[in-house]
Protein backbone atom coordinates (compact mmCIF):
# COMPACT_ATOMS: atom_id res chain seq x y z
CA UNK A 1 0.00 0.00 0.00
CA UNK A 2 1.74 3.34 -1.26
CA UNK A 3 1.11 6.40 0.77
CA UNK A 4 1.26 9.69 -0.63
CA UNK A 5 2.38 12.75 1.58
CA UNK A 6 2.20 15.97 -0.12
CA UNK A 7 4.81 18.51 1.70
CA UNK A 8 4.54 21.25 -0.32
CA UNK A 9 3.51 24.62 1.67
CA UNK A 10 0.12 25.22 1.53
CA UNK A 11 -1.19 28.23 -0.32
CA UNK A 12 -1.48 31.52 1.52
CA UNK A 13 -5.33 32.32 2.46
CA UNK A 14 -5.96 36.20 1.89
CA UNK A 15 -6.28 39.17 4.52
CA UNK A 16 -10.02 39.68 5.50
CA UNK A 17 -11.68 41.90 7.81
CA UNK A 18 -14.65 41.50 10.03
CA UNK A 19 -17.64 43.32 8.80
CA UNK A 20 -18.54 43.88 12.43
CA UNK A 21 -15.37 46.26 12.85
CA UNK A 22 -15.85 48.25 9.78
CA UNK A 23 -19.56 48.94 11.35
CA UNK A 24 -18.12 49.78 14.96
CA UNK A 25 -15.33 51.96 12.86
CA UNK A 26 -17.89 53.77 10.92
CA UNK A 27 -19.85 54.14 14.55
CA UNK A 28 -17.04 55.61 16.47
CA UNK A 29 -15.53 58.33 13.33
CA UNK A 30 -19.68 59.21 13.23
CA UNK A 31 -20.03 59.75 16.99
CA UNK A 32 -16.91 61.60 17.63
CA UNK A 33 -17.90 63.78 14.49
CA UNK A 34 -21.01 64.71 15.94
CA UNK A 35 -19.64 64.94 19.52
CA UNK A 36 -16.84 67.45 18.17
CA UNK A 37 -19.95 69.14 16.37
CA UNK A 38 -21.68 69.35 19.46
CA UNK A 39 -18.65 71.27 21.38
CA UNK A 40 -18.62 73.53 18.86
CA UNK A 41 -22.35 74.22 18.54
CA UNK A 42 -22.10 74.46 22.81
CA UNK A 43 -19.04 76.86 22.82
CA UNK A 44 -20.45 79.57 20.50
CA UNK A 45 -23.70 79.50 22.44
CA UNK A 46 -21.86 79.67 25.69
CA UNK A 47 -20.28 83.08 23.97
CA UNK A 48 -23.23 83.93 23.06
CA UNK A 49 -24.73 83.97 26.47
CA UNK A 50 -21.46 85.50 27.79
CA UNK A 51 -21.68 88.57 25.54
CA UNK A 52 -25.52 88.39 26.26
CA UNK A 53 -24.85 88.83 30.05
CA UNK A 54 -22.32 91.78 29.81
CA UNK A 55 -25.05 93.66 27.67
CA UNK A 56 -27.46 93.30 30.29
CA UNK A 57 -24.96 93.96 33.01
CA UNK A 58 -24.34 97.32 31.30
CA UNK A 59 -27.77 98.38 30.98
CA UNK A 60 -28.54 96.91 34.90
CA UNK A 61 -26.03 99.64 35.88
CA UNK A 62 -27.51 101.96 33.17
CA UNK A 63 -30.79 101.37 35.20
CA UNK A 64 -29.33 101.74 38.64
CA UNK A 65 -28.03 105.05 37.64
CA UNK A 66 -30.99 106.07 36.13
CA UNK A 67 -32.97 104.51 39.22
CA UNK A 68 -30.93 106.77 41.46
CA UNK A 69 -31.32 110.06 39.29
CA UNK A 70 -34.67 109.12 39.07
CA UNK A 71 -35.34 109.10 43.07
CA UNK A 72 -33.21 112.25 43.17
CA UNK A 73 -35.61 114.04 40.41
CA UNK A 74 -38.72 112.34 42.89
CA UNK A 75 -37.15 114.02 46.09
CA UNK A 76 -37.28 117.36 44.26
CA UNK A 77 -40.56 116.58 43.26
CA UNK A 78 -41.90 116.32 46.40
CA UNK A 79 -40.18 119.83 47.56
CA UNK A 80 -41.38 121.59 45.06
CA UNK A 81 -44.95 120.41 45.70
CA UNK A 82 -44.64 121.38 49.45
CA UNK A 83 -43.72 124.72 48.78
CA UNK A 84 -46.31 125.05 45.84
CA UNK A 85 -49.04 123.70 48.78
CA UNK A 86 -47.18 126.26 51.18
CA UNK A 87 -47.63 129.05 48.69
CA UNK A 88 -50.75 127.96 47.57
CA UNK A 89 -52.27 128.06 51.66
CA UNK A 90 -50.71 131.52 51.52
CA UNK A 91 -52.17 132.80 48.23
CA UNK A 92 -55.86 131.40 49.14
CA UNK A 93 -55.69 131.51 53.20
CA UNK A 94 -53.17 134.43 54.11
CA UNK A 95 -54.83 135.50 57.03
CA UNK A 96 -53.95 132.73 59.05
CA UNK A 97 -50.09 132.73 58.60
CA UNK A 98 -50.11 136.21 58.67
CA UNK A 99 -51.65 135.84 62.10
CA UNK A 100 -48.79 132.96 63.04
CA UNK A 101 -45.69 135.38 62.23
CA UNK A 102 -47.16 138.01 63.97
CA UNK A 103 -47.78 135.87 66.97
CA UNK A 104 -44.27 134.24 66.91
CA UNK A 105 -42.77 137.83 66.02
CA UNK A 106 -44.83 139.23 69.80
CA UNK A 107 -43.79 136.75 71.65
CA UNK A 108 -39.72 137.08 70.87
CA UNK A 109 -37.77 138.46 73.41
CA UNK A 110 -35.74 141.53 72.29
CA UNK A 111 -32.64 139.37 72.16
CA UNK A 112 -33.81 136.17 70.39
CA UNK A 113 -33.23 136.62 66.98
CA UNK A 114 -35.01 133.94 63.93
CA UNK A 115 -32.27 132.65 61.57
CA UNK A 116 -34.60 130.53 59.58
CA UNK A 117 -38.34 129.34 59.51
CA UNK A 118 -40.26 126.36 57.88
CA UNK A 119 -43.95 126.07 58.21
CA UNK A 120 -45.65 122.14 57.47
CA UNK A 121 -48.98 123.20 56.82
CA UNK A 122 -50.09 119.33 56.82
CA UNK A 123 -48.48 118.89 60.50
CA UNK A 124 -49.43 122.18 61.71
CA UNK A 125 -46.21 122.34 62.82
CA UNK A 126 -43.43 125.51 62.85
CA UNK A 127 -39.78 124.73 62.89
CA UNK A 128 -37.29 127.57 63.16
CA UNK A 129 -33.46 127.86 63.84
CA UNK A 130 -32.13 131.19 66.21
CA UNK A 131 -30.03 132.69 68.68
CA UNK A 132 -30.10 133.97 72.56
CA UNK A 133 -27.82 136.52 73.51
CA UNK A 134 -27.62 138.38 76.87
CA UNK A 135 -26.59 137.37 80.24
CA UNK A 136 -28.57 134.39 80.42
CA UNK A 137 -29.44 133.43 76.91
CA UNK A 138 -30.60 129.99 78.69
CA UNK A 139 -33.46 131.34 80.91
CA UNK A 140 -34.40 133.61 77.22
CA UNK A 141 -35.00 130.13 75.46
CA UNK A 142 -37.37 128.97 78.52
CA UNK A 143 -39.10 132.44 78.75
CA UNK A 144 -39.51 132.32 75.28
CA UNK A 145 -40.95 128.71 75.46
CA UNK A 146 -43.11 130.11 78.04
CA UNK A 147 -44.62 132.32 75.86
CA UNK A 148 -44.95 130.58 72.83
CA UNK A 149 -46.96 127.96 75.48
CA UNK A 150 -49.21 130.40 76.80
CA UNK A 151 -50.34 131.63 73.46
CA UNK A 152 -53.76 131.03 72.10
CA UNK A 153 -52.12 129.62 68.68
CA UNK A 154 -50.25 127.45 69.35
CA UNK A 155 -50.16 123.97 71.88
CA UNK A 156 -47.22 122.26 72.04
CA UNK A 157 -43.68 123.51 72.17
CA UNK A 158 -40.47 121.29 71.64
CA UNK A 159 -37.20 122.62 71.99
CA UNK A 160 -34.94 120.65 69.76
CA UNK A 161 -31.30 121.99 69.96
CA UNK A 162 -29.16 124.19 72.22
CA UNK A 163 -25.55 124.69 72.42
CA UNK A 164 -22.82 127.62 73.29
CA UNK A 165 -22.30 129.29 70.00
CA UNK A 166 -18.57 129.91 71.22
CA UNK A 167 -15.98 129.95 73.71
CA UNK A 168 -16.76 132.85 76.29
CA UNK A 169 -19.81 134.33 74.18
CA UNK A 170 -22.95 134.65 75.97
CA UNK A 171 -24.75 133.41 72.93
CA UNK A 172 -26.78 130.10 72.23
CA UNK A 173 -28.01 128.81 68.75
CA UNK A 174 -30.96 126.52 69.62
CA UNK A 175 -33.70 124.90 67.13
CA UNK A 176 -37.82 124.56 68.07
CA UNK A 177 -40.78 122.93 66.91
CA UNK A 178 -44.33 124.54 67.49
CA UNK A 179 -47.30 122.62 66.99
CA UNK A 180 -50.18 125.16 66.06
CA UNK A 181 -54.28 125.53 65.97
CA UNK A 182 -55.29 126.88 62.71
CA UNK A 183 -58.46 126.99 64.08
CA UNK A 184 -57.69 129.65 66.47
CA UNK A 185 -54.46 131.42 63.99
CA UNK A 186 -58.09 132.14 61.79
CA UNK A 187 -60.35 133.19 64.19
CA UNK A 188 -58.14 134.96 66.86
CA UNK A 189 -56.26 137.89 66.19
CA UNK A 190 -52.07 137.89 67.29
CA UNK A 191 -51.64 138.74 71.06
CA UNK A 192 -54.79 136.59 72.45
CA UNK A 193 -55.10 134.38 75.21
CA UNK A 194 -58.95 132.72 75.56
CA UNK A 195 -60.20 135.63 73.96
CA UNK A 196 -58.15 138.58 76.16
CA UNK A 197 -55.55 140.31 74.93
CA UNK A 198 -51.85 138.49 76.47
CA UNK A 199 -49.66 140.69 77.94
CA UNK A 200 -46.27 141.64 76.55
CA UNK A 201 -43.20 139.17 77.34
CA UNK A 202 -40.66 140.66 79.98
CA UNK A 203 -37.51 140.84 78.76
CA UNK A 204 -34.73 138.81 81.64
CA UNK A 205 -32.73 140.83 83.02
CA UNK A 206 -29.23 140.01 85.21
CA UNK A 207 -30.44 141.79 88.59
CA UNK A 208 -26.95 141.43 89.72
CA UNK A 209 -25.43 138.61 92.28
CA UNK A 210 -27.79 137.52 94.99
CA UNK A 211 -30.55 137.87 92.27
CA UNK A 212 -33.02 135.79 90.65
CA UNK A 213 -31.39 135.42 87.53
CA UNK A 214 -28.09 135.17 89.24
CA UNK A 215 -25.89 132.23 88.22
CA UNK A 216 -26.45 129.28 90.98
CA UNK A 217 -23.39 128.35 93.04
CA UNK A 218 -21.20 125.64 91.17
CA UNK A 219 -21.97 127.60 87.87
CA UNK A 220 -25.54 126.49 87.34
CA UNK A 221 -28.07 128.55 85.68
CA UNK A 222 -31.61 128.90 87.13
CA UNK A 223 -34.83 127.82 85.44
CA UNK A 224 -36.63 130.80 84.77
CA UNK A 225 -38.91 132.55 87.47
CA UNK A 226 -42.81 131.64 86.08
Amino acid sequence: MTIKVDLLPTEKRGFQIDPLVIVLFVFVVATSGAFYYYGQTLEQQIKKIDEDRVVVEGEIKRCETAKKAIEMEKQKLEKLKQQFQLVKSLMHDPLKYANLMSEIGALLPDTVFIDNLNIEPGANNISFNGTASGALPLSIIAATMKNLNESAYFDGTTLQTASRKGEGVDVFTFGMTIHFDPLAATDRPPGTKDGAPMQQPEPVVDSGPGGPDSPAPGGATPKPTP
